[in-house]
C-alpha cells in the first residue's frame, strides 16, 4: 500500500475513534404534582446539579448529551413510580411534569397554565 494512502487511512481511523462532541443544556423542570421529584435521568446523557424538586417548585440543572441533538428521552422518579417522556432540550422555556389525561406527562411550560 502506498504511504500516502496508508497515512490517509490511519487519519480516518483516528478520527472515527474520537467521541462525538457533547452538548450541555440548561434544563428547567417544574413539579406540578403532589409528590416530590426525587431523580431525573436522560437516556444516553448525564445530569448534574439536580436536587429533589418539591411539589410546586422548579429548578434548573445541567443536562449533557452526546452530539447536538435536542430531542431526548427522559425519566423522573416520583414517589415509587417512574415517569417517562420525550423533551426538546433546546427549548429554553423549560418543562413541567404535570397530571394529564392518560397519565403524568412532560409538557413545555409554554403550553401549561400553572394555577396555585
Amino acid at each position: 500500500m502506498r504511504p500516502i494512502v496508508r497515512a490517509a487511512l490511519a487519519g480516518l481511523l483516528a478520527c472515527s475513534a474520537l467521541p462525538a462532541a457533547a452538548a450541555e443544556h440548561a434544563f428547567t423542570l417544574h413539579n406540578n404534582l403532589t409528590k416530590p421529584i426525587t431523580s431525573f435521568k436522560v437516556k444516553g446523557g448525564d445530569v448534574s446539579g439536580f436536587k429533589t424538586i418539591a411539589p410546586g417548585a422548579r429548578i434548573t440543572f445541567t443536562v449533557t448529551v452526546p452530539g447536538s441533538d435536542c430531542a431526548a428521552a427522559v425519566s423522573a422518579r416520583v414517589g415509587d413510580a417512574r415517569r417517562d417522556g420525550r423533551v426538546n432540550l433546546c427549548d429554553k422555556g423549560g418543562y413541567v411534569l404535570t397530571p394529564a389525561e392518560g397519565g403524568t406527562k412532560f409538557l413545555p411550560l409554554s403550553q401549561v397554565m400553572l394555577v396555585r
